[in-house]
């Protein structure tokens, strides 16, 4: 059977560079598709011969190009992973899908720059008849899949509260911890900003709240922000009736506790059931997402990560900053166009 054809728009860290050195897994898009054994990485577009000369290193007969016209004309594709900055994104999604007929298309987040920017998107993408996949990696994740089932079994019984700590900007780190509560607990529905924090992101107008929340269906919650030069956060605790579920290390670590009796301390209390470490060292996330490209490919499957899925963090971001300008007014979480019907 032939292999499926992709390319890589966008040679900066997510694209190539991650994996330069070679790491154990697989952190970027070059490398996840030339170890992928049903799929050939045909091409990539970079800005600088340097880039071409890594590629090299990583993938060994791939086509480089400086010229994304020509690579685009040159190229019959089946995915292609648009890895560039978001402010180009809109301009650059326009080329591809007028000159290439790649059925599939990967990006990385945020989707857009903005909400405006986000339909504008999704109305090209439905025009051009598009499957599109956003890497919000932790769709990807074993350990979160656990925990979306330990939510929706009720394991620990109802969920209660919801506890985010994360460095890194609201679009940012902010695209994966939005999209994390909604894949596993539920839409956020209104937040109200309590303090802003300085981090690196200020840099890039990408603003860091502490706020409170609460999703469509009750649940509150409050999301702690950390400044990102002193460390890396991304963690959440979610609190239930008889338990509770702790990620850690962005995703490294998942703890299960249960509410139990204790043999010298009256009244219930937290006892861990199991856990799972090192988890980021048995799996690549973007690995994961290839292979899951690879089925849509040839099933037709739906996406995990859809455009609805990319674009519902902008919404959540969107809100936040209204409330920080209206000092701390409660905003809903608006989702005008978030239908469903992106891929359509």
């Amino acid at each position: 059977m032939n292999k499926y054809r992709a390319a890589v728009i966008g040679l900066g860290f997510i694209g190539l560079k991650a994996d330069i050195p070679r790491k154990h897994l697989p952190q970027s898009h070059a490398l996840a598709y030339r170890m992928n054994p049903d799929i050939e990485l045909a091409a990539a577009v970079g800005v600088r011969q340097e880039q071409g000369d890594q590629l090299a290193l990583v993938a060994p007969g791939t086509n480089y190009y400086m010229d994304l016209g020509a690579m685009l004309e040159e190229q019959r594709l089946d995915v292609i992973s648009i890895c560039t900055p978001e402010h180009v994104r809109l301009d650059l999604l326009q080329t591809v899908m007028s000159r290439s007929a790649a059925p599939v298309l990967f990006l990385e987040k945020p989707v857009a720059t903005s909400v405006q920017e986000a339909e504008e998107i999704a109305a090209l993408v439905k025009r051009h008849r598009r499957t599109v996949v956003v890497n919000l990696s932790r769709r990807w994740s074993d350990g979160v899949r656990q925990i979306r089932q330990a939510v929706q079994t009720e394991e620990f019984g109802r969920l209660t509260n919801i506890h985010l700590r994360y460095t890194r900007g609201v679009h940012n780190i902010g695209s994966h911890l939005f999209d994390l509560v909604r894949n596993v607990a539920g839409e956020i529905d209104r937040v109200q900003v309590v303090r802003q924090v300085a981090t690196n992101m200020d840099k890039k107008g990408d603003w860091t709240f502490s706020f409170l929340f609460s999703l469509t269906n009750g649940v509150p919650g409050y999301a702690e922000a950390f400044d990102d030069r002193n460390f890396l956060m991304f963690e959440m605790d979610l609190f239930f009736e008889k338990g509770k579920i702790e990620l850690l290390r962005t995703g490294d670590e998942i703890r299960f506790y249960s509410a139990a009796g204790h043999a010298s301390i009256q009244g219930y209390h937290l006892r861990l059931e199991r856990e799972e470490q090192n988890l980021l060292a048995r799996t690549s996330h973007i690995q994961n997402a290839v292979e899951h490209i690879v089925d849509i490919l040839r099933t037709g499957a739906e996406p995990v990560s859809s455009l609805e899925d990319g674009i519902y963090p902008l919404y959540v971001a969107d809100a936040l900053i209204r409330s920080h300008r209206n000092d701390g007014s409660v905003e809903p979480v608006r989702q005008a166009g978030c239908n469903g019907d992106y891929n359509d």
